[in-house]
């Protein structure tokens, strides 16, 4: 059913909720500030939030869990430090034609894993190293009339990023050209570590050694690559996906529309930023949205400002975690309704909380709206309330809402 037949006057409603949305982030990023997981700018972002949501709700909480934020993006200068400590290593061992080469195996091992295992696989694997902290997840249900037979949660997360140097200072291009550089380093890392200890050419050895010291400016820069001592303000990444969920609630209160069989859940998640913390600690709190008999989909909306670039994620966690495509059909085809025609891809880096839900085996979709390139004030200080798109915030209004309004239809199997 398309719900601009039940709203009257929706393309104004829609455009205001975009407009008030904007007014709310701009207010948040100006009163509380940057939000790391677990500072008291998320906790004051995401009780204002709650505040609001709880005139459009049946019932509103906030749901604290411990994390470790200062672990995910350490894996970058640790990476880093082992690289140059095994390039140290293998010029000792070339210069003193001996087996100590055998000591680079572990840092180079460390330095892989710790890549692997937080950034492509988001484990939590570097948490007992960093302190812990108190972060949050804002749960808003609007119930149903009657029995609940179908859940839909629309979801947004509430904290930001530490910036990103090379992104800010040098663009797309540069910080990828600073990860390539460091990558091919890596590469080389271990094809010189093998030739020192495999070889009996002590002249290929050292020349293979020396090779390392090309790539030293390499793991040097991994330790700029974040700076943990500034947070951006992440009115785009992603306050205007909290906004987008919030909008439907207001909507659907505004019009007076309770289904009768279909739950609404607005979720803010905290932590995202910090490896998918608080989406993680959501589903694992909430294992009844797997076992209860709900028909369960959880769609999140992540950075919601690049028209020209709507995506839908059906491979989430650098493509390694596949997302529902019943899910995913159902988002694509509610924005064809809504005009736009959006396609389903892999997400090319990273994640979306989406990945957590499915995980956790809760039927899920990811919507972004950003230039994957990334854009240039991903995750830098350019992300202000003042380079916001309420145009495009509404346009995720208007398909998260048709996306709602299918499902309670329909369901997933149509």
């Amino acid at each position: 059913m398309d719900f601009r037949k039940i709203i009257t006057n929706s393309a104004e409603q829609i455009k205001a909720c975009a407009d008030f949305a904007a007014e709310s982030i701009a207010h948040i990023c100006g009163e509380f500030g940057p939000r790391a997981c677990g500072s008291e700018g998320e906790k004051n972002a995401q009780n204002y939030m709650a505040d609001t949501l709880r005139a459009y709700t049946d019932d509103v909480r906030r749901e604290t869990f411990e994390a470790h934020p200062d672990a995910f993006m350490s894996f970058v200068p640790i990476a880093g430090g082992l690289l140059l400590g095994s390039t140290a290593v293998n010029l000792a061992a070339a210069k003193k034609k001996d087996k100590r080469s055998a000591a680079s195996l572990p840092m180079i091992g460390a330095a892989v894993g710790s890549l692997v295992g937080e950034f492509a696989l988001y484990k939590q694997m570097l948490d007992p190293l960093f302190p812990k902290k108190e972060s949050g997840n804002v749960i808003a249900v609007r119930k149903a009339s009657g029995e609940t037979k179908r859940r839909i949660i629309l979801s947004g997360h509430s904290d930001s990023a530490p910036e990103w140097t090379y992104t800010y200072k040098l663009g797309s291009k540069g910080v990828l050209s600073v990860a390539g550089y460091a990558v091919a380093g890596l590469a080389y890392d271990v094809a010189s570590t093998l030739v020192c200890l495999r070889s009996k050419n002590d002249k290929l050895k050292k020349k293979m050694a020396l090779g390392q010291l090309a790539f030293v400016p390499a793991f040097a820069a991994l330790f700029a690559f974040t700076n943990s001592k500034k947070y951006v303000d992440g009115a785009n990444d992603n306050l205007s996906g909290c906004y987008v969920a919030n909008s439907v609630m207001k909507l659907l209160s505004d019009n007076d529309i309770r289904f009768e069989n279909t739950e609404v859940v607005a979720l803010l998640t905290g932590g995202e930023e910090c490896g998918l913390r608080g989406a993680k600690a959501f589903f694992a709190n909430h294992p009844e949205l797997v076992d209860d008999d709900a028909e369960t989909v959880f769609v999140g909306f992540d950075c919601v400002r690049d028209a020209e670039y709507m995506f839908i994620y059906d491979k989430d966690m650098n493509g390694l975690v596949q997302n529902d495509k019943r899910a995913c059909k159902m988002v694509q085809r509610a924005a064809a309704k809504c005009g736009e025609d959006v396609p389903m891809t892999a997400i090319p880096l990273g994640s979306t909380d989406a990945a957590a839900a499915s995980q956790a085996g809760v039927a899920a979709a990811s919507f972004v709206a950003m230039d994957p390139a990334p854009a240039r004030y991903y995750h830098t200080r350019l992300d202000t309330a003042d380079n916001l798109a309420p145009e495009t915030i509404a346009k995720g209004i208007e398909i998260a809402m048709q996306t709602v309004f299918d499902f309670d239809e329909n369901g997933l199997n149509f």
